[in-house]
């Protein structure tokens, strides 16, 4: 495996994702796969089309000096796709995270030591992710990225060149701004632990002064193409699931308890009225829900997915509902699949199998994708394909 380590998942991966199992297993699973996950944070990819890059220099002012990585076994990739052309593409080894940056879909990319961070509190060789005791990160847009140094959480604003202490350069309001765009997160959302929004001109971050809709950690975060948000809290199968919706740029929430015996793997929402949720009960169930009046009811779609559990969903350009889900192979080589409902989440079909099944994140407001490689073998993925539509589809090259 390479420096990328965009894994597949394994057998026992595998055997969970198209199986009904407990939702502190899926749950699991699904933290383990944001840390090797594909993620997109914009809530209109088209509005970013216009928007001036800044190029990263070649010798930026770092927080860290410029030394080789730490070896160790913490060593793993994540891609954000920042715009329909733009995206960063992050290396993380041991204590050391490096960023890279390209602007035009992938035929050209920033050098990896143009930006990074490197843990001064961090122990080397601990397995990202460990609470308080490695560094983390999470691209919230374009040029800001957050990190987490054994808990201290570090901002850059500047794709990377410069950090400041979050806390203090995170700006609090009582609702977003009209200007910043909700950040998407899901799997437990760490290490962003609230609900934030970025300015895609400045890179300023936002928080919220308001109170959360719910005494659960953040678990998930859906900006809808309106400028709504959706967002899940949880923290265990035990304590059910908390499901929420602002209209008013999270100045007030509107919410929904899930029940002790359900809890919430994944949610998205069309507009600020119409949204769904994909749940797990304590039995293995697994259902789709529809809400028609901005989370106040849900009913069931009927849909039929237990024996092919998507992981991501979201809503398509033309409202259709698009589902990443395993497809036909064997556990060395199980093919990705996407599903789509243009029926309101009652029947989905499969629009397309491709490449192989990554362990990763392959979903956005208005974007699905799947990972290949352009010599057909299942080794680590060159480049992702696009759609908004499950019917039309475009490429994004990763970086070497």
């Amino acid at each position: 495996m390479s420096g990328r380590e965009f894994s597949g998942f394994d057998m026992n991966t595998l055997t969970e994702a198209v199986s009904p199992q407990p939702f502190d297993a899926l749950r699991s699973t699904a933290r383990s796969r944001r840390h090797r996950s594909v993620a997109m944070v914009a809530v209109a990819l088209v509005a970013l089309a216009g928007l001036a890059v800044l190029p990263l220099v070649a010798e930026p002012d770092r927080a860290a000096p410029a030394d080789p990585a730490t070896t160790s076994d913490a060593q793993f990739s994540q891609f954000t796709l920042t715009g329909p052309n733009s995206g960063v593409d992050v290396r993380q080894d041991g204590c050391v995270v490096r960023f890279a940056y390209t602007g035009d879909g992938g035929r050209s990319w920033s050098d990896w030591d143009a930006a990074r961070f490197e843990g001064a509190r961090c122990a080397a060789g601990t397995a990202a992710g460990t609470p308080g005791s490695g560094t983390d990160f999470f691209v919230l847009g374009e040029r800001s990225y957050l990190v987490t140094d054994s808990g201290l959480a570090q901002l850059s604003t500047d794709y990377g060149r410069t950090w400041r202490d979050a806390d203090a350069a995170i700006v609090a309001v009582p609702a977003f701004p009209a200007t910043a765009r909700p950040v998407l997160c899901g799997f437990g959302c760490r290490p962003m632990l609230e609900p934030l929004a970025v300015d895609p001109s400045s890179g300023t971050v936002y928080r919220l002064t308001a109170t959360a809709p719910s005494w659960r950690p953040l678990f998930s975060l859906y900006p809808a193409a309106d400028g709504s948000i959706w967002a899940t809290y949880q923290r265990g199968s035990a304590d059910g699931s908390t499901v929420a919706r602002s209209a008013d740029r999270g100045a007030t929430w509107t919410s929904w308890e899930v029940g002790d015996d359900g809890n919430v793997i994944t949610a998205a929402g069309l507009d600020n009225r119409e949204g769904y949720v994909l749940t797990q009960s304590s039995d293995g169930a697994v259902r789709l829900l529809r809400t028609t009046d901005g989370a106040k009811t849900w009913t069931d779609t009927g849909a039929d997915l237990q024996d092919q559990m998507p992981y991501d969903l979201t809503v398509g350009s033309d409202r259709s509902l698009l589902a990443i889900t395993p497809g036909e192979g064997t556990d060395s080589d199980r093919r990705g699949r996407l599903l789509v409902s243009r029926d309101d989440g009652r029947h989905f079909t499969v629009a397309r199998e491709y490449g192989r099944l990554v362990g990763a994140v392959s979903v956005a407001p208005g974007y699905a994708w799947l990972f290949g490689r352009d010599d057909g073998s299942t080794g680590e993925p060159d480049h992702l394909i696009v759609t908004t539509d499950a019917t039309t589809w475009t490429r994004f090259t990763l970086k070497p």
